[in-house]
């Protein structure tokens, strides 16, 4: 019978450790990464930061806003420093980006979304993230919503654990698999688990090695990834 402890993937790393597939990225896949490249043609894999435009895909995800800071009360772009210093000669920008992080090619981490999942086996479901760690602890915002309820916190502090600042620091450079999901489920919304990614991966023959990250497009389509 199937325990809620052993349905927590605890990674290969040890028991309550998490599973990171950026530490398999070590100097010998960096250069099996390297050695895939033929043309030396690149390429940006995100959308631009305003796409779509407006809120048509969400009312609560608005495009980014560009707003200059301020110097001395007045907006600090394109700034001669001479107007108060007539010695200095520095013209200078500096400015502010207010960006929803899942409006375009979404900035996310596996801290983006939980379930609530009975991890502790004693019948009550608790809101956990992948790998189980928990709300309220690993990630935390301004307002506790465990057990039902919605107690003020204060400022938002955000993901302890499953930040997307973990893969910036290591960098991702290494192999890559992209599958294609378009070819097999078109473009209308569809639900992708676990045995239907398999059985496309078997059929594409898509083979995923230690130290490989798998990506799927096209972002139209959608997936799970329980």
């Amino acid at each position: 019978m199937e325990t809620a402890s052993a349905r927590l993937d605890l990674g290969r790393l040890g028991s309550g450790r998490p599973a990171r597939p950026a530490q398999s990225l070590d100097p010998e896949k960096v250069l099996k990464g390297i050695a895939e490249v033929k043309d030396g043609k690149t390429f940006c894999l995100s959308l631009p930061l305003d796409y779509p435009g407006g809120t048509v895909v969400n009312p609560r995800r608005h495009p980014p806003k560009l707003i200059a800071s301020k110097r001395n009360g007045m907006p600090y772009i394109a700034y001669p420093l001479a107007r108060e210093d007539p010695k200095l000669i520095d013209v200078v920008c500096d400015d502010i980006v207010e960006m929803t992080l899942q409006y375009s090619t979404q900035w996310d981490s596996l801290a983006h979304v939980g379930q609530l999942f009975d991890a502790d086996g004693d019948g009550t479901p608790e809101i956990v993230f992948y790998n189980g760690y928990r709300a309220g602890e690993d990630i935390i915002g301004p307002i506790d919503y465990r057990d039902g309820g919605a107690v003020e916190r204060g400022e938002l502090i955000g993901a302890l654990k499953l930040s997307i600042d973990h893969m910036a620091a290591k960098g991702m450079q290494g192999r890559g698999v992209m599958i294609d999901l378009e070819a097999h489920c078109g473009r209308g919304e569809s639900f992708v688990g676990y045995d239907r990614l398999m059985r496309i991966m078997e059929v594409d023959k898509v083979e995923v090695e230690e130290g490989i990250l798998s990506a799927s497009a096209p972002a139209t389509t959608e997936s799970s990834s329980t």
